[in-house]
């Protein structure tokens, strides 16, 4: 007798393009998959054509009675096998939603560092012994987690597997068109740097700052895109000698195509990085990235051959990089091309898809990838 089909319940808030596909192509392997998120996340109707189930559910902390109760009503209801979930607010009301109940509980982490086992927020999520399984989108945050050790309380080795999130190359089409940045100023000739982030002080921003007025390429411009969070970002460019040939627009909507049109892009973070799609959206469009040794971004590149990779903080390495990709357009396109090719082959979504669904098959002794393989 054939078993049953798989049943997961995916607790998001909201959902990006990557969680969109891979839920789409784990229900394609034959999972009956149902899923919690916000009234307002995207791609609603695709997921419901495709018979993803959609609970609607907005979660205003990491203690939500209401969230608490719902939760648990529809696990009651569905009875997935699996719970899996993708935020710490999610995972902290899930524990308590199904803290007697049978499914397996997993849970996503995306970010190094910012858990202790001195934390009670911690001790409530993801070091919780509710928890089966932790996926980490890196490797990087799975060791940070496996040497996170206090007295005697650390996590089991096979509790935290690492799973990259998957993206496709052709999310972000590279425009045949030449690259205008007019409306920032910028000469129409001159080499554009570009670094996409949200600018906290743990992005490095002033270490970019002064690494590009380093520069031998002395036309070069820099564009810094982004909510700005880090008040010293606009006083370093105010007395910065290069302040005129650096760009600070702001949050764009349009920052993935303007990273496709960049010359070379930049994350200069100096902590506590997960696996950053703003660095993924650049090497899917061969834009060759040069970033720090900081998190999970290492794991994107081959230093030399699809990028560059620097220690975080220093100035004086991460403007040698840049020179060397400005000062050689030869290998600056090998380089990018190296880099889509790194992101189709070895960070798509079924590899995605594949791992995770080894992940449930563990914890269930079964093999769980679906007939429709």
């Amino acid at each position: 007798m054939s078993q049953q089909p798989l049943k997961v319940l995916r607790i998001f808030q909201g959902m990006d393009v990557g969680e969109r596909h891979h839920l789409l192509r784990t229900r394609a392997r034959g999972i009956e998959v149902s899923m919690v998120c916000n009234p307002e996340a995207p791609f609603q109707e695709e997921l419901q054509a495709a018979g993803i189930v959609i609970h609607h559910l907005r979660m205003h902390k990491r203690h939500d009675p209401d969230a608490v109760r719902q939760i648990r009503q529809w696990v009651l209801a569905e009875q997935p096998e699996i719970v899996h979930a993708y935020t710490k607010t999610a995972l902290s009301n899930t524990i308590r939603a199904i803290q007697d109940l049978p499914p397996k509980l997993v849970a996503y982490r995306g970010i190094v560092g910012n858990l202790h086992w001195l934390n009670p927020s911690a001790r409530k999520s993801f070091f919780h012994p509710r928890v089966d399984r932790i996926t980490c989108v890196c490797e990087a945050i799975r060791q940070d987690l496996l040497h996170n050790r206090f007295l005697g309380w650390h996590l089991p080795e096979e509790k935290v597997v690492t799973v990259h999130k998957g993206h496709e190359t052709d999310w972000w089409p590279r425009e045949n068109i030449p690259a205008d940045f007019s409306e920032f100023g910028i000469p129409t000739d001159a080499p554009v740097i570009g670094c996409v982030a949200q600018m906290r002080k743990r992005k490095g921003i002033p270490v970019l700052i002064e690494a590009f007025e380093k520069l031998a390429t002395p036309d070069a411009h820099l564009l810094l895109i982004g909510k700005v969070n880090d008040k010293r970002i606009a006083r370093r460019i105010a007395r910065s000698p290069a302040a005129n040939r650096i760009h600070l627009p702001g949050w764009r909507a349009d920052a993935a195509a303007l990273i496709g049109a960049l010359d070379v892009f930049v994350l200069p973070s100096l902590r506590r990085e997960g696996l950053p799609r703003v660095v993924i959206e650049a090497m899917s469009q061969q834009v060759p990235a040069v970033v720090t040794d900081s998190g999970g971004s290492p794991e994107l590149i081959e230093d030399g051959i699809s990028g560059r990779i620097v220690a975080s903080g220093d100035a004086n390495a991460l403007s040698k990089a840049i020179d060397e990709l400005l000062g050689d357009p030869e290998r600056r396109r090998q380089m990018g091309i190296a880099a889509e090719e790194r992101i189709r082959t070895c960070f798509n979504p079924d590899i995605t898809v594949e791992k995770t669904l080894a992940v449930y098959s563990d914890l269930l002794g079964r093999d769980v990838t679906g007939g429709n393989a």
